[in-house]
């Protein structure tokens, strides 16, 4: 259990004022912390970075030390930070003078000397953490500070949304509102609100409840989303105690569109429109997890009409009407974005 995440200390930094020029290692200052210059207070417009779960704010001293030094002097960057429920998190990262940067001790997902670069790729701008042969490792996204709605935001984007027929059931199109938390068609032909539960009472999850006996824990399938009814009760607290209820059926959801959206229709169109976190694509996987991030990794290889050569494979997306199988290797083909989401995807199955 990592310990509370420490309230930073009002410090007074020394900061040093540099003219309209700047050196690559004064560039990367303003890049990460996200300046306009280096002479505004080292508190004020900070960029934030996530990895969807954890959440991370650079500093150039040490939180737990109070090692203070002046910011454009400082030979190490400190990324402090937590998720919504505990905090303790950090990352140590030296900065050459050259503006390069690598970890500088080994961490539960950082290994020291593994590079990191400040990254533009599509809309998203990226931490691109790479070992010594160049093999991605990891991906931090630069975000607005709220990860509670960002989480939320979430669910809506990789679980929820999109169109779907009910399975065994009737023909009416159940509609999940990506922006909100809404569907329609589930409960009634009308649009239904509903609230996400937060474990531990500060984290939210998959876990709707439309009314005080109405509640569902939603989980992203292969073929589109199955709603598990959840026991409710006065004396059940749903923040601790999420359970089947064997009373009631589940809902088993089969996707059909998102088309609203401008997305194609394969399985994880996303992976090939923006870089996504390991925690991103664990979400949007769903379960069962490995088959389905087996998927995810080959569909983008698909789009390319990429021959597959196991039978596995050959068999999912011979079955979908959109794939054309023409070449032999599509390596070439792949675009940015493509080629690190593909790096993570194989991180997620190893694991």
């Amino acid at each position: 259990m990592k310990t509370l995440f420490l309230t930073v200390v009002t410090v007074l930094l020394t900061v040093t004022t540099f003219g309209q020029g700047q050196t690559a290692r004064e560039q990367t200052i303003l890049n990460v912390f996200g300046r306009l210059n280096l002479a505004l207070d080292p508190y004020k417009n900070l960029h934030y970075w996530t990895d969807g779960d954890i959440f991370y704010r650079p500093f150039f001293f040490d939180v737990k030390k109070l090692d203070v030094k002046p910011l454009a002097n400082g030979d190490t960057i400190f990324f402090y930070g937590g998720t919504l429920h505990e905090g303790g998190y950090e990352i140590k990262v030296l900065l050459a003078p050259d503006g390069k940067m690598t970890i500088a001790d080994d961490d539960w997902q950082f290994k020291k000397g593994d590079r990191v670069e400040y990254h533009t790729v599509g809309d998203e701008t990226i931490l691109l953490f790479s070992d010594a042969r160049g093999a991605v490792t990891n991906v931090l996204k630069k975000f607005d500070g709220d990860l509670y709605n960002r989480t939320i935001n979430d669910f809506y984007r990789y679980i929820f949304a999109g169109s779907f027929k009910r399975m065994g059931g009737s023909s009416e199109t159940i509609r999940f509102d990506r922006n909100k938390s809404s569907v329609s068609g589930l409960l009634s032909k009308g649009e239904a609100s509903f609230t996400l539960i937060d474990d531990f009472g500060d984290t939210p999850s998959s876990v709707l409840c439309f009314s005080d006996d109405v509640v569902y824990k939603a989980i992203r399938t292969l073929i589109g989303m199955e709603l598990i009814p959840i026991m409710t009760g006065p004396d059940i607290d749903l923040e601790w105690l999420i359970e089947k209820d064997p009373a009631k059926p589940v809902i088993t959801l089969v996707k059909t569109a998102e088309e609203e959206w401008d997305l194609p229709p394969e399985r994880f169109p996303l992976v090939s429109k923006q870089v996504m976190t390991l925690c991103e694509l664990d979400l949007y996987a769903g379960e069962p997890k490995l088959q389905n991030l087996k998927i995810m990794r080959n569909e983008i290889f698909a789009r390319y009409g990429y021959k597959f050569k196991t039978a596995d494979m050959a068999g999912y997306f011979g079955a979908q009407d959109w794939y054309v199988p023409q070449f032999d290797d599509v390596t070439s083909k792949l675009t940015e974005i493509e080629r690190i989401n593909i790096a993570l995807i194989q991180i997620l199955e190893k694991k």
